[in-house]
């Protein structure tokens, strides 16, 4: 009754998506009062992550640690040829999917939309094998949503 220390659905997610990549799980204590009723501020901010959930749990349920170094803007996680690139803070132009063979790509989409994503394995210069440059747009950009998915798939 006294605890209204909630924590925001941006801060499960990112949690949760940080577990994941690290191939762990997240438990939430959520506390019913003495009748057993869940607060409903428990209920609203649980109702906006299974929102998130229902349109990116393909890059949660199922999925772990990939074998990529953590990138500034975000988490990575994957499942078979699936990787899931976690979109978390604001970047400048192009997510560098550092690690990401270009030559193993067949395909690159937004998993909540299904829109297909450019991109090139090199940028300004940047040369270096094991770089992959996804195109996110021009302008310095904060992902929207909490969490923006960028679903790569590679090559079986």
């Amino acid at each position: 009754e006294q605890d209204h220390n909630w924590k925001s659905p941006e801060l499960i997610i990112h949690s949760l998506v940080n577990c994941v990549s690290k191939n762990g799980n997240l438990l939430l204590n959520v506390g019913p009062n003495a009748r057993g009723i869940i607060p409903g501020e428990s209920v609203e901010i649980l109702t906006e992550v299974g929102k998130w959930l229902d349109k990116n749990g393909e890059s949660i349920y199922g999925c772990g640690a990939a074998k990529l170094a953590k990138p500034d803007w975000g988490r990575f996680t994957q499942k078979g040829n699936m990787i899931y690139a976690h979109w978390l803070y604001p970047n400048l132009g192009e997510l560098n999917a550092k690690g990401v063979d270009g030559d193993q790509v067949k395909n690159i989409y937004l998993l909540k939309s299904g829109g297909e994503l450019k991109y090139q394995k090199s940028w300004w210069g940047n040369t270096e094998p094991g770089n992959l440059f996804i195109n996110v747009g021009s302008s310095p950009q904060k992902p929207v949503e909490y969490d923006t998915v960028v679903k790569i798939e590679m090559k079986k």
